[in-house]
């Protein structure tokens, strides 16, 4: 089941008139698992996060990302939010308050919104990978009204396909990304 959240102030030292400027602030829970806009105390933690190479493997050009990095990513998606009413934020852990990953939907230009998601390590293998997909699937259905979703996935990244294709997500096209890498792309809608 999921139940939204609403933040009254997020991001990077944003003034409080700022924070409030969308009504649609962007969040939810699962039964395990919480999604929230990040905040600018998640650089280090994202950081920590990228420096998996079995986790950064699967994203973007496959390499770790810098504190400056996490940084843009963080402002880049309190604008997004602005903009569209949703984007990536963090994913916490409800048993233990951590933050374990990312996940939301984004929208890169000249496409349709595009779910994302992704775990720390550690979070492998306990099917949050499914729950927080789910999730951000509906809310982009009922909250957002989106009638159609994207993602794309590394063709060799068995887990990510077998929840997409679960969640009805087709294969529409393969080939290779802006950093000259394997990508498939899935639709929804």
């Amino acid at each position: 089941m999921l139940a939204p959240i609403v933040h009254a102030s997020y991001y990077l030292g944003m003034a409080d008139s700022e924070q409030s400027i969308n009504s649609k602030q962007y969040g939810f829970e699962t039964s395990r698992l919480r999604l929230r806009p990040f905040a600018a105390a998640d650089v280090t933690r994202i950081v920590e996060i990228f420096a998996d190479s079995r986790v950064s493997k699967w994203v973007d050009d496959g390499t770790p990302i810098s504190e400056e990095q996490a940084k843009r990513w963080i402002a880049a998606s309190y604008a997004s939010v602005v903009k569209n009413g949703s984007s990536a934020g963090a994913i916490i852990e409800q048993s233990t308050g951590r933050m374990i990953g990312w996940g939301g939907i984004v929208h890169p230009e000249g496409t349709s919104p595009e779910i994302i998601y992704g775990f720390e390590f550690a979070a492998w293998g306990k099917g949050y990978g499914k729950e927080i997909a789910q999730a951000i699937v509906r809310d982009g259905n009922e909250r957002c009204r989106f009638s159609r979703l994207r993602a794309t996935v590394d063709p060799e990244n068995a887990a990510s396909i077998k929840i997409l294709k679960g969640l009805g997500f087709a294969l529409i096209s393969s080939g290779l990304d802006e950093n000259g890498l394997p990508t498939d792309v899935y639709r929804l809608g």
